[in-house]
């Protein structure tokens, strides 16, 4: 008996990503899943009286996107806060503070996100807000979330003085007196201020996160691998439990542990992939170091003009070994934040000095060899699939080590993305070395697998400014002409790829999401213009037609 077909999307150039049948213009679903792909009208016969059919109209229809790298609570917290995202006129950036506080009441906490010092010639200070706001207590993270800048009010609230030592692996900013200047480095120092900030009431952060995934449907994404930190990291997994039990969740989350929980983790008897189809326990995360715009990154030599910085070791190379050994007790892969040569140097260099230790042990069964880097994960189905090995970011790495991620099946899950906004600064702190900066054709040629993202809140969510900036190595405006280093372009189905099947393997899920194949997720995607026609400078306004997640359409245009 032929199963009827819940939804069938036809007249349309779909790109499968499959390599097996890589287009095809028709595709049927039923209970969740891809039925079959054909052709023209070949799939009708799985019509029935209650079929939905879709007539696309031509348009190119994918896979759904997933973001390899988001922080979506962010997304959802940060959209209801001052945005100084893209500011480059600092006064413009003090007089949207100035209005925020015009509206908050007396003594409550102004929270804002997205400055960056690199667009200003003047540095920031907590003397900047304090004639804005003497007596409210501000916070306002930067753009990549790893430095904070902060009033006189919220120093006092958090105890902040000048005899405050710097917390570990962190920096309070002071100026040539020794008082705080009202930036603080890294999560440490950030901590000192964050815990004296009250959260939002449980049912609002659940509505800001319905929210956030709305939005998600808006930009083609159906999946997300959520980076969660420790602070936000039991608010993140418990609202989207409260979602699923609702039947709301309406995306694909891999959700990440922080290195903090491994053991409590390994106590209850965790592991990576348990969960369902919309929810479950991905990697253990941890930091190697800190971010470029801070200049926190950890680097092989000092950054340009600063013979005394060569960053912050958020984890030191001893103390990724320790994680290494106790995340494999507890049977998890590792996805290591990395920015910096150096730190992209540690982790390799702890991994296949941790691979080389348990090929030399005994192997108990015929899967062990290379365990640390590909932890098994049985599926509901069955079938075993394999999750690796990750390192978040990987901003800039020296050429020696091109070639080591995928001798040792790492992942490199980076975000094209801030290239658009960061090329120029880029050159400017780490001069020559900025070639090997978000080198990804150089790692796709050594056979690395990317797997593409965001970052967002610290950059836009959406995929499409991601592929652009992949594509074309420019920034909106064009600049630089030629496309920065543009050796390490890499073409339109191979970013597509980095938004699919790349994230699906490294969370491995590849046997049943980043590609329309029978079998497979019914997550997928229409465009209202073909990317792979048009001029590369045009991506990055394309947008989504209509989304269908679970065979289901839930965003139409």
């Amino acid at each position: 008996m032929t199963t009827q077909a819940d939804l069938i999307l036809q007249n349309t150039q779909i790109y499968t990503v499959d390599p097996g049948r890589p287009w095809a213009e028709a595709v049927a679903c039923a209970g969740g899943q891809i039925l079959a792909v054909g052709s023209g009208n070949d799939l009708m016969d799985l019509a029935g009286p209650d079929t939905q059919v879709i007539d696309a109209g031509g348009r190119l229809a994918l896979p759904g996107f997933t973001d390899a790298h988001v922080h979506l609570l962010q997304v959802a917290i940060r959209s209801q806060e001052v945005s100084l995202f893209g500011v480059r006129d600092f006064d413009e950036a003090r007089r949207r503070v100035r209005d925020a506080v015009a509206e908050a009441e007396p003594g409550e906490w102004l929270k804002g996100w997205g400055w960056d010092e690199n667009f200003w010639d003047v540095q920031p200070t907590r003397q900047h807000l304090d004639d804005i706001a003497p007596n409210t207590p501000i916070a306002l993270a930067r753009t990549d979330m790893h430095s904070w800048w902060v009033n006189s009010a919220a120093l006092r609230k958090a105890g902040i003085t000048r005899e405050t030592p710097d917390p570990p692996e962190s920096r309070i900013e002071r100026d040539a007196e020794g008082e705080p200047t009202g930036i603080l480095r890294e999560w440490n120092a950030i901590r000192l201020i964050e815990q004296h900030i009250p959260d939002p009431a449980e049912a609002t952060l659940q509505q800001w996160l319905r929210d956030a995934i709305a939005e998600a449907h808006r930009l083609g994404l159906t999946g997300a691998h959520d980076m969660r930190t420790e602070a936000e990291g039991r608010t993140s997994f418990r609202l989207f439990q409260a979602l699923r039990h609702r039947g709301e969740l309406d995306l694909r989350v891999h959700m990440n542990i922080a290195e903090a929980y491994v053991s409590e983790a390994d106590t209850l008897g965790l592991r990576p992939g348990f969960g369902d189809d919309r929810l479950w326990i991905g990697h253990v995360k941890a930091f190697a170091d800190g971010s470029m715009g801070s200049r926190t990154a950890l680097m092989l030599e000092p950054y340009e003009g600063e013979p005394d910085n060569r960053g912050v070791a958020v984890t030191s190379a001893d103390e990724l070994w320790e994680l290494a050994v106790q995340a494999d007790e507890a049977g998890f892969p590792l996805s290591i934040h990395a920015i910096g040569d150096l730190a992209v140097r540690n982790i390799l260099d702890v991994l296949s000095e941790f691979q080389s230790a348990k090929s030399d042990a005994p192997a108990s069964s015929p899967n062990e060899f290379g365990a640390c880097y590909e932890k098994r994960v049985e599926t509901r189905s069955g079938r075993v699939s394999a999750m690796p090995h990750r390192i978040e970011h990987v901003q800039v790495l020296h050429p020696d080590d091109l070639g080591r991620l995928s001798r040792y099946n790492i992942v490199a899950s980076m975000q094209p993305v801030h290239l658009q906004g960061e090329w120029d600064t880029t050159n400017r702190t780490w001069g020559q070395r900025a070639r090997y900066a978000y080198a990804l054709r150089s790692l796709l040629d050594q056979g690395t697998r990317l797997a593409l993202g965001s970052d967002a809140p610290v950059a836009p969510l959406n995929p499409m400014l991601g592929i652009h900036a992949a594509v074309t190595r420019q920034d909106l405006d064009g600049e630089p002409e030629a496309g920065w280093h543009p050796e390490e372009r890499i073409t339109v189905s191979e970013a597509i790829h980095g938004y699919t099947m790349g994230p699906a393997y490294a969370a491995g899920k590849q046997h049943v999401q980043g590609s329309i194949a029978p079998g497979k997720w019914a997550d997928i995607i229409v465009l209202d213009r073909n990317i792979f026609e048009i001029p590369p400078a045009e991506i990055a306004g394309a947008g989504v037609d209509l989304m269908i997640f679970d065979g289901r359409v839930v965003h139409q245009r």
